[in-house]
């Protein structure tokens, strides 16, 4: 009988590590940016709205964390800051930089105290073009662009994530087999020796 509460603990623990993993990620708000459009000349002016960042919660009276638009990487230079309304929405207009033609991404980053709020930053891909050149083909403004500039507290939490989850799922199979096992054993009758006359 220890065995199988046993078995049936590990099932119940790996099922429930799965389903809060998977809860948790279901939950999450990501901050998300869009630009009034994908392609632009250096100097030009384009708008870039976001949604999903962080405000103080109701009833707290915290001052509003602004939200930076880097070019080019949360390390690049900041074009222009944003302040969330209640809803998390932020709207700013930034400047295209002189730079070579080619693909860019602004980066749009909430910080308290040096670390990034949960769910940012949010990243939007930009291509630069020549005066008269006809952009390419382009993801849509608000896609996040293939870019290295994930941040640590972001990668952490998805890695925690993912995890929980691999674990859930070796402690359900592990649970599940076990059963399954002893299960197969009861099944099987045990052999019945003939009386001799």
């Amino acid at each position: 009988m220890g065995i199988r509460r046993l078995v049936v603990g590990f099932g119940a623990l790996g099922a429930s590590l799965v389903i809060g993993a998977s809860a948790a990620w279901a939950c999450t708000n990501l901050a998300t940016t869009n630009l009034s459009q994908a392609s632009g000349t250096p100097g030009q002016a384009i708008t870039v709205t976001g949604s999903s960042f962080k405000v103080p919660k109701v009833g707290v009276s915290a001052p509003v964390t602004p939200v930076a638009l880097h070019w080019n990487g949360v390390a690049g230079p900041v074009l222009a800051t944003a302040i969330p309304d209640a809803t998390g929405n932020i709207s700013a207009t930034v400047t295209i930089p002189q730079a070579s033609p080619g693909y860019y991404v602004l980066v749009a980053s909430q910080q308290t105290a040096g670390v990034d709020e949960y769910g940012t930053p949010a990243r939007s891909a930009f291509q630069v073009v020549s005066p008269g050149q006809r952009p390419a083909v382009t993801p849509n403004a608000g896609q996040s662009a293939g870019v290295a500039t994930t941040s640590p507290s972001s990668t952490g939490v998805i890695a925690l994530t993912v995890a929980l989850g691999v674990a859930g799922l070796a402690l359900f199979g592990a649970g599940a087999t076990s059963f399954a096992r002893q299960a197969r054993r009861r099944s099987v009758p045990a052999t019945q020796k003939v009386a001799k006359k």
